[in-house]
């Protein structure tokens, strides 16, 4: 998941060639016919439903659902692109490439926490939902509620039964087999082909590195830069070490917390407290009375112990989040779970961990997650419930095929900016590292006190130019990243 607002948005998973384009779409939008030579029952231009930007073109390209059964059921990709603002194109397009798995990238067209402005002067945006996500035959599954029953967003982070309903569900409109990073990748390309761009510059955040680097993997010369934000190794399987790496962003940010004076004088003890609530609520469930954001009527509800990992975990994913996690934590420690209570069934309410996130963990993570993984994470104030549930889902749903090569590094000369933020509790800043030992031109960035999602420091402008600059120049000899060291993060809540 990336580029979050404040933290409430989904999540849970590192030289210049100049090419003539034939033909860009940013020709097309200013009144040339980019479709002339494309099938019309292939590429569509339709109305841009729920997109802000007056400017926005909304299209559709019908690909096939498996491309190993021509003839079969196609899909339809949902395709938003923002036109260049000034008078002299460049010849690729930059692509933003969505999280999760499971986030529709035409959903951050109208966010204005995602850096558009300054990179559409001289190239077209382009947001594709994903196969599986937003417009391109979305995978819905409805794990908890309805909002008039408040405890059913205080049940497993995966149900079975809920499983078991959405897989037959989604069946009868998909072959869920066909969902996967792969399939993905050969998507871009057909974008990519469609739009007539000779090149694309890739964006992407959290999973949105994986889709990226394995497309820089198969398509390399059609790749101009790629900027990697909160990158995801080959070798990371998802839900391996959750625990332990959200113990390890935890414990840092309890210690920042105690190295600022005013965090240390409202919380004093706040490792103690810490330690106090999970030893509780394991042993005895909290309650707390809160309310559905749609309907706002109070209810009392029952959170295990797996709820308020669950809820410190995801407050953790955002800087914005994580400084009110000590408040949060002393105020639990005093019996008052409220808080805690109300972000989870907010989060939880704001979208689930959808079908597509199923069919690309069960065939590309699960499967390789270690056998004692549970066991592992079981000592971290989240345990090892989430490698259990996980693996009891994907038993329940189908699984498709992964190139074999796809768990191996990338080898790539393509130019590559990496972001990982100190505190990310779940891609570890080291993955920028690790990702970057194959990748001879790139650089890795690390954001002092960032999490999984930098919103909620203060200095964040410095990312936006610097994302700019690189994606101009595609090359980052002379990016300056000195202004890096100026993020900050504002202050803890301690009080609200």
């Amino acid at each position: 998941m990336k580029w979050p607002r404040a933290g409430l948005r989904r999540a849970t998973l590192g030289g210049i060639r100049t090419v003539l384009v034939l033909l860009p779409i940013s020709s097309a939008l200013m009144g040339c016919d980019v479709y002339s030579r494309v099938p019309a029952e292939t590429l569509d231009e339709e109305p841009c439903t729920g997109i802000t930007v007056v400017e926005a073109k909304c299209l559709t390209l019908v690909v096939p659902e498996n491309r190993a059964a021509p003839g079969g059921r196609t899909i339809s990709l949902r395709i938003v692109v923002l036109p260049r603002t000034s008078a002299a194109p460049a010849a690729d397009a930059v692509m933003f490439l969505a999280g999760g798995p499971g986030q529709a990238a035409s959903d951050f067209v109208n966010d204005s926490d995602v850096p558009i402005g300054q990179l559409r002067v001289s190239r077209d945006i382009i947001f594709a939902d994903q196969r599986g996500t937003g417009g391109s035959n979305s995978l819905t599954c409805d794990f908890y509620g309805p909002p008039e029953q408040p405890q059913s967003y205080f049940t497993e982070f995966l149900p079975i039964d809920r499983v078991r309903a959405c897989r037959s569900a989604l069946q009868r409109r998909a072959d869920l087999a066909q969902y996967t990073t792969a399939a993905s990748v050969e998507d871009i390309e057909a974008i990519r082909v469609a739009l007539r761009y000779s090149q694309l510059t890739l964006v992407g955040g959290s999973y949105g590195t994986r889709l990226a680097m394995e497309y820089v993997r198969r398509y390399e010369p059609r790749v101009r830069a790629v900027v990697l934000d909160g990158p995801v190794t080959p070798q990371s399987y998802a839900p391996q070490g959750f625990g332990r790496l959200a113990q390890r962003a935890l414990d840092r940010l309890l210690d920042e917390c105690l190295e600022d004076a005013e965090c240390r004088r409202a919380f004093p003890d706040i490792r103690q407290e810490t330690k106090q609530v999970f030893a509780r609520v394991a042993k005895v469930p909290a309650t707390a009375t809160i309310a559905h954001p749609s309907n706002r009527t109070p209810a009392v509800v029952t959170l295990t112990r797996n709820h308020v990992a669950e809820a410190i975990r995801y407050l953790l994913y955002s800087s914005h989040g994580a400084s009110r996690v000590p408040l949060y934590l002393h105020r639990a420690a005093s019996g008052d779970f409220s808080e805690i209570a109300g972000f989870l069934m907010r989060w939880r309410a704001a979208g689930t961990f959808d079908g597509l996130y199923l069919s690309i963990t069960c065939t590309e993570d699960v499967p390789y997650v270690a056998g004692d993984a549970a066991d592992v994470d079981e000592s971290t104030f989240l345990g090892g419930y989430r490698v259990r549930e996980q693996r009891a889902a994907c038993a329940e749903w189908p699984r498709g095929e992964q190139p074999a090569d796809s768990r191996t590094p990338v080898r790539a000369a393509v130019p590559i900016l990496v972001l990982s933020g100190t505190l990310d509790p779940v891609t570890p800043p080291e993955n920028g590292d690790t990702i970057s030992r194959t990748l001879p031109a790139s650089l890795v960035v690390r954001v002092p006190r960032g999490g999984h999602s930098p919103a909620g420091l203060s200095g964040l402008g410095c990312l936006g130019n610097l994302q700019a600059e690189f994606i101009t120049a595609a090359s980052t000899r002379k990016l300056d990243t000195s202004c890096v060291s100026r993020i900050a993060r504002p202050g803890f809540v301690t009080s609200q």
